[in-house]
């Protein structure tokens, strides 16, 4: 392993005194299966993500080799591109005050060194609870994914921090067939510790959902109260609200909260709070990836939009601090996103929110949510399992409706209450969400 001060020092010598370095080591363990484990693959590596300014000239470069050449290689070449590189009016300087929070249950040893064999094990265990299910139910995909990343930050400075992060992510489809018809099923289970996942337990309900859906039918387009799954709305809270409250999206005019700080965005009964120091979640960490320590920021507070989320370059830009949201994808530019974007729960169970709907739609999964549109915040979903609700009781099974209009629109006239429990999607947490007179678009 190579001295990072050595690369640090390097850079001083050749006069730049302001920049950064990220250095990551990852290790992915991945398992494809159907019906049997196909693929067993495990790969590891480097990768650098070097930052230098020369004045308000930026260089940025990404490489993967960590020989002395390749290191030598890479500090002069990313020297070269920010001295040809055009000014940045809104540049100040790299990160400064790196460090740490305390944030619990982000690292498993257990996983960690968790071994291909083991791993075949588990995935083989989830084909064996779709299996045990119900009988003409089949696995047909699956993939078993861990990671392992240990990340350092450094700047020009002088400061330099640390953090270890595991993860481990299982998915599953299966399909029913009973007579001539067939349904499928999807879902995932998400933890940052091995013990948290019961992989025999999690293909059985996949195998039980997949065979409670056939038959399921296509519902009337009509007026309807929704009950959004915990995990459906997480995930359509991923989708369009965490790209607009980024400050990058707010700078560059593509958020439509812009310019709406004080303002009232959403029901008196929401809260969100980004927090990345909440134990075992998908997104807490003890520091961001430019080092800046994690903290818990409220982001809407009974309807009122209170904040944007920054990393240290949208800050310098507002002249404020780093709310210690920076997210790096390639280790080397840096956006921010919510560390744990959670919609603070209410006071309700899911059976009470059931009784107490007369005609509505509890919609179980959804897909193609992901396309809806974060910069005009329009919402586009199909359910494509949900259960009919009439009178307070589930009536039948639904699929291929499809939900779609203004999600602010929604979040601010239509939201009736929340359950008391969180459900996570990645780094989106949410209890399940009642909204009352949407429209559905059926048959």
């Amino acid at each position: 392993m190579f001295e990072l001060k050595q690369v640090l020092d390097r850079f001083v010598k050749m006069g730049v005194g302001d920049g950064d370095l990220t250095v990551i080591r990852r290790e992915r363990l991945t398992i494809d299966f159907t019906d049997k484990v196909e693929v067993c693959k495990h790969t590891s590596g480097y990768a650098l993500g070097f930052r230098v300014a020369l004045g308000k000239r930026l260089g940025l470069y990404l490489s993967n080799d960590v020989t002395p050449r390749g290191l030598e290689e890479a500090v002069n070449t990313v020297i070269k591109i920010a001295r040809v590189s055009p000014e940045d009016p809104y540049w100040v300087s790299a990160p400064k005050g790196l460090g740490v929070s305390n944030v619990d249950r982000v690292y498993d040893k257990r996983l960690a060194q968790l071994t291909p064999e083991e791993a075949v094990r588990i995935a083989n265990s989830i084909i064996d609870g779709i299996n045990s299910s119900k009988p003409g139910v089949k696995p047909v995909y699956g993939i078993l994914n861990v990671e392992v990343l240990e990340r350092t930050m450094a700047n020009l400075f002088g400061e330099e921090v640390s953090r270890r992060d595991t993860f481990i992510v299982c998915y599953a489809t299966a399909k029913a067939e009973e007579g001539d018809e067939t349904a499928t099923f999807s879902d995932f289970q998400q933890s940052r510790l091995l013990d948290e996942i019961k992989p025999y337990a999690f293909g059985q309900e996949v195998g039980f959902k997949a065979y409670e859906f056939i038959g399921a039918k296509v519902v009337d387009t009509d007026v309807y109260d929704l009950i959004l799954d915990g995990r459906v709305a997480a995930s359509i809270f991923n989708t369009l609200l965490s790209p607009a409250i980024s400050a990058d999206s707010v700078q560059m005019n593509r958020s439509p909260l812009a310019g709406k700080i004080g303002s009232e965005v959403m029901s008196s009964n929401v809260t969100f709070i980004d927090d990345g120091t909440v134990p075992g979640f998908m997104g807490s960490r003890t520091c961001d990836d430019e080092g800046i320590p994690v903290k818990r920021n409220i982001v809407i507070e009974n309807g009122v939009l209170k904040t944007y989320l920054y990393d240290t370059y949208t800050a310098n830009r507002e002249n404020r601090e780093s709310t210690g949201n920076s997210h790096r994808a390639s280790a080397t530019s840096s956006r921010p996103f919510p560390n744990n974007l959670i919609l603070k729960p209410g006071e309700y169970d899911l059976d009470e929110m059931i009784e107490e709907t007369s005609k509505g739609v509890y919609v179980l999964k959804t897909i193609g949510e992901w396309l809806s549109n974060p910069v005009s915040g329009y919402l586009n979903a199909t359910v494509t399992h949900g259960y009919l609700i009439v009178n307070g009781s589930i009536e039948g099974k639904v699929k291929g409706a499809v939900i779609g209009g203004d999600f602010y629109q929604l979040m601010k006239s239509k939201v009736l209450g929340f359950s008391r429990d969180l459900h996570g999607s990645g780094n989106s947490y949410s209890p399940h969400v009642k909204l009352e007179r949407v429209q559905l678009s059926g048959k």
